[in-house]
C-alpha cells in the first residue's frame, strides 16, 4: 500500500574506502540500507560517509582493523546497539601483499596478508553470524577473488589467501542451511581500483618472472560497480536460495 515503510536492512561493510567498497557503499545506500562503514583509513571513511549522508541515507562509520578480533567485535555492536538488527555483512577488506617469487616471498608480509584477508573473515564470520541470526536471518557477502579458484605466479600470499576465505564460506554455509542465513562469496577478476595498479607496478618491477601477472592485470577490467551489483544482489531477497555460492565477476578471463 502506498504509504508503507519499507523494512529497515541494516548492513555492516569492511573495507569501505577503497575502490570496490565505495562503489558497494553508495550502491547499497541507493537502495535504502542503513550501513555501518569500516576501515583502517579514517579519513577516506569520513568522506565517503559525508557523501552518503549528502545523497539522504543513513551511515555510520567505525574506524578498525579486521584482523583484530575485538575491533569487528566493535562493529557488530555498534549495528546492534543503533539500529537494533543485522541484515546484511560485507567482509569486503583484504591486501594483496607483495609480487614476488614464493621462493624470495617475505615471511612476515605473507602473515600479514593471511592476518588480514583469512584470519579477518574468520573474525567477520564468526561476529557477525550470531548477529544475523538474532535478527532472523540474513546475508553475509564475503570477498574472494577469481585467485580464489586458480594459482597466479609471485602471489603466494594472496592466492593462498583467498583459496581460504572462499573455504570459510563454504563451511559457514554448510553450517547455516535452514537457519535463514545465507553466506556466499562474490570473486572479481582484475577491476578497475588502486589494489591492481599496485599489483601492476609491482609485477612490473620482476624480471621475465613477472610476465604471467603482467598479462592477467593487462586483460579488460571490469568496475568497482560491475562488483558492487553482484554484492548487492546477494543481499538481497531476489538471492534467498543461494548459498554457498561463489559468483565470478570477470568477464569471462577465467575461461581462457
Amino acid at each position: 500500500m502506498a504509504g508503507d515503510k519499507q523494512p529497515v536492512r541494516v548492513a555492516i561493510l569492511t573495507g569501505a574506502a577503497g575502490g570496490i567498497g565505495q562503489a558497494t557503499a553508495l550502491t547499497l545506500a541507493r537502495e535504502g540500507w542503513r550501513l555501518i562503514l569500516t576501515d583502517r583509513d579514517e579519513v577516506r571513511l569520513s568522506a565517503l560517509r559525508s557523501a552518503i549522508l549528502d545523497a539522504g541515507a543513513d551511515v555510520s562509520f567505525v574506524a578498525g582493523d579486521v584482523s583484530q578480533e575485538q575491533d569487528v567485535a566493535r562493529f557488530v555492536r555498534h549495528a546492534v546497539e543503533l539500529h537494533g538488527r543485522l541484515d546484511g555483512f560485507v567482509c569486503n577488506a583484504g591486501i594483496p601483499g607483495v609480487v614476488r617469487p614464493l621462493v624470495d616471498y617475505p615471511g612476515d608480509v605473507f602473515r600479514r596478508v593471511l592476518e588480514v584477508n583469512v584470519s579477518g573473515t574468520f573474525h567477520c564470520l564468526q561476529q557477525g553470524l550470531p548477529a544475523l541470526l538474532a535478527s532472523g536471518g540474513g546475508s553475509f557477502v564475503a570477498m574472494g577473488s577469481t585467485s580464489s579458484i586458480r594459482g597466479r605466479a609471485n602471489l603466494a600470499a594472496y592466492v593462498a589467501s583467498k583459496h581460504a576465505v572462499l573455504g570459510l564460506v563454504r563451511t559457514a554455509a554448510l553450517e547455516h542451511v535452514g537457519s535463514g542465513v545465507r553466506v556466499n562469496a562474490v570473486l572479481p577478476g582484475p577491476t578497475q581500483t588502486a589494489m591492481i595498479d599496485a599489483i601492476d607496478g609491482m609485477a612490473a618491477e620482476l624480471p621475465h618472472g613477472g610476465r604471467a601477472i603482467q598479462r592477467a592485470v593487462a586483460s579488460p577490467r571490469g568496475s568497482p560497480q560491475d562488483v558492487a551489483n553482484t554484492v548487492a544482489f546477494l543481499l538481497s531477497p531476489m538471492a534467498s536460495h543461494m548459498n554457498g555460492s561463489a559468483l565470478i565477476v570477470d568477464g569471462g578471463s577465467t575461461l581462457a
